[in-house]
């Protein structure tokens, strides 16, 4: 899908989305180590720091134009306080799919949606991208509040057994928001 790219910073009110760095690596691990904060996404948590590393150091790399993830850093400290991201892109349709954690102890302050709707400005005008897609568990309610809140529409309220994690099959929701853009 093209050559690499350097992940570009957006800037909200209270947080910085920037390529992550390995020194990240321990202030995300809080949520992508913690069973209880992953049982939502669409593969097992990370088993150890060594692996939250090497995960983080390779999200910080260029990437091509299918995807590309962002650490959610406070503005005023710089501390790494989630991730969110961009996959699936079909260029054509001009259509992606996001994705997004935030560390445990910093959930019910606003940083997602904050976060989000940085995100969705760069993807509606920074990569003309027209339907910005969802996946969600339907018992993830504090997520489904989030993309609600940001003027995403429940689309499919279950989709059956989309995802393998292990051995265990999930359901999910499909939200969908249009931007409008994507026409040229």
């Amino acid at each position: 899908m093209g050559r690499a790219r350097p992940i570009p910073e957006l800037l909200t009110k209270r947080l910085r989305l920037r390529a992550f760095t390995a020194a990240d690596a321990p202030a995300f691990h809080a949520a992508y180590g913690d069973p209880e904060a992953m049982r939502h996404w669409n593969h097992a948590p990370s088993p150890d720091l060594e692996r939250t590393v090497r995960y983080v150091r390779g999200w910080g790399a260029p990437k091509n134009a299918g995807y590309m993830v962002w650490a959610i850093a406070l503005r005023k400290s710089d501390r790494c306080v989630g991730m969110v991201n961009f996959h699936a892109r079909d260029a054509h349709s001009a259509r992606v799919e996001i994705g997004y954690i935030l560390v445990p102890a910093e959930q019910g302050k606003g940083y997602m949606t904050e976060a989000l709707a940085g995100l969705i400005a760069h993807l509606r005008d920074g990569l003309r991208v027209h339907r910005i897609e969802a996946q969600i568990e339907p018992d993830n309610l504090p997520s489904r509040a989030v993309v609600e809140r940001l003027d995403f529409t429940l689309e499919a309220p279950l989709l059956r057994d989309r995802w393998r994690i292990g051995k265990a099959w999930r359901s999910v929701s499909m939200y969908a928001l249009l931007t409008g853009r994507g026409e040229g």
